[in-house]
């Protein structure tokens, strides 16, 4: 019982899950089907129903016997299919006129006969209350006359046989009374003649008596006891309409929302984001502006997700693989700040940006006030100014080459959007654990399923992911904050155009300055 509890709760979870991710999708076939339902009630008004009663009547040769109901002798199917019949819908489109032909009005008709029920309702529907009247009364009257007829036709039958049987006997009786007349009485003839006679008689008058009540029976079919013109009709509304062109789209948008969820794989907020990597969310940044060093809140919370970090970092690890998915333009501002913070808290750190362009160097020389570099054949490292036990290495090939390592000092190895997959796999072999930064409505789950999967085939510990808006803008800093290991006061802050003439051949990550 539990299990199959858990299996209910999760997959109820699901289908709350796909219709809050998107609600857009729901909200557009609500809103496109109330649109239909509008244009179609305005382009095809819909008919108007009116209907008309009837009362069936029992064609009996003893009507007001009370030990049969009428409703036990009448079939509500039979009935049905009788007032539905073209035979009507002829005489009843005669009766109309103005061109009504019996297809139509077998289209626009509906009747309501409960089976053993004497009473029938004639539903008729057209374009306006008038015609829908006309109708329905027209239907009853040529329902109730073609009942009247085919009673008629089988009473007028049933009269000829007997007429015809009376006519026999009456020659039968002619031809006894002759032989009576014409034997001498107590012979075998006489007698013979005698006993033809008395049942010839016998059954004559019996005939003659069926026939007087054969006669008596009366033929009509039913009677109208509410005509349409005198019931109010039916018009469906536009509220109405409306409600269920707004019913209708939305089950239409439920549909199609799981079928867009199947290939939109896009992760919008921190519950997917949990939901796909089955990892916390180290952080969810919601500043639009991205910079080194960031706001005071924004660095608020890469100290938080700096904790988290340490929290689940295994023991002995050093380096930190940090794959960010972030537009280039973006300068790899959180893995960036991220090291700033934690040199700051005073863990020697070390920041290593594999394939960084010259635009990418001379921002962050001026942003994080490196000195002069120390050039070595595998590439250069500075040393920040605004955190001391901050190091920022430029390696000169795909994959970084790790310096010696020492007690308590943590590599940031930054790997990004645009790497080539040898030096991803590369950066990942040498590290311990994965942060992945993401961006809501931008990264895919997928994506970030696969470098899970090499995070696990490597032994990598998963570390937790950081969210960024997608819509994040560029800025530099005119002056450079220092930072300590608790506040990062910002200066004010303008947009500028760190791409120059001199940079018109290389591959900047800064776009040009936005207004």
């Amino acid at each position: 019982m539990s299990q199959q509890s858990d299996a209910a709760t999760v997959g109820l979870g699901y289908y709350w899950f796909v219709l809050r991710r998107q609600w857009l999708v729901v909200l557009a076939g609500v809103v496109l089907g109330g649109l239909a339902a509008l244009v179609l009630f305005a382009a095809y008004p819909p008919l108007v129903k009116a209907t008309a009663v009837v009362n069936l009547r029992i064609i009996s040769t003893d009507p007001f016997d009370t030990s049969k109901q009428a409703s036990n002798l009448l079939d509500g199917t039979t009935e049905t299919q009788i007032a539905t019949s073209y035979t009507v819908a002829l005489a009843a489109a005669k009766k109309m006129g103005s061109g009504v032909t019996p297809d139509e009005v077998r289209r626009n008709l509906e009747v309501d006969s409960t089976s053993g029920a004497s009473i029938v309702h004639i539903n008729y529907a057209a374009p306006t209350s008038e015609q829908a009247r006309v109708g329905a009364d027209a239907v009853a009257q040529s329902y109730l006359a073609y009942r009247t007829s085919r009673a008629q036709s089988k009473l007028d039958t049933i009269l000829q046989g007997v007429e015809a049987r009376r006519t026999t006997l009456g020659t039968q009786l002619t031809d006894a009374n002759s032989r009576i007349s014409g034997a001498e009485a107590g012979t075998l003839a006489a007698n013979q003649a005698t006993s033809d006679r008395d049942l010839v008689t016998i059954e004559l008058n019996a005939l003659l008596g069926q026939k007087g009540a054969l006669e008596q029976v009366d033929t009509e079919g039913g009677e109208v006891i509410s005509e349409a013109a005198r019931n109010e009709v039916v018009a469906p509304s536009l509220v109405q309409w409306l409600l269920i062109g707004l019913l209708a789209g939305g089950v239409v948008g439920v549909v199609i929302a799981f079928l867009v969820n199947r290939f939109d794989h896009r992760m919008r907020n921190a519950n997917e984001v949990r939901r796909a990597t089955d990892a916390p969310v180290l952080a969810d940044v919601n500043s639009v502006v991205a910079s080194i060093p960031q706001d005071e809140a924004t660095l608020e919370q890469l100290r938080t997700a700096r904790e988290r970090i340490f929290a689940d970092l295994p023991h002995d690890a050093q380096v930190i693989a940090f794959v960010d998915d972030t537009p280039a333009e973006l300068f790899f501002d959180i893995p960036v700040n991220l090291a700033l913070v934690t040199a700051a808290s005073g863990v020697p750190s070390t920041l290593i940006l594999p394939n960084a362009s010259p635009g990418l160097k001379r921002m962050l020389r001026t942003s994080l006030d490196l000195t002069d570099p120390i050039v070595k054949d595998d590439g250069e490292i500075h040393q920040s100014g605004l955190a001391r036990q901050l190091t920022v290495s430029f390696p000169s090939g795909g994959a970084p080459a790790l310096a010696p390592r020492r007690a308590g000092e943590l590599h940031f190895v930054v790997i990004g959007r645009s790497a080539s997959q040898s030096s991803a796999l590369a950066a990942l072999r040498l590290s311990d654990a994965l942060v992945l930064i993401a961006v809501k409505h931008r990264t895919r789950a997928d994506d970030a399923e696969q470098i899970l999967d090499e995070a696990s085939r490597l032994a990598i510990t998963f570390l937790g992911t950081v969210l960024v808006p997608h819509d994040r803008i560029v800025r530099t800093q005119v002056e450079d904050p220092a930072v300590d290991g608790r506040a990062a006061p910002m200066a004010d802050s303008v947009d500028v155009d760190t791409h120059t003439d001199a940079d018109a051949d290389s591959d900047s990550l800064l776009p040009a300055a936005k207004p």
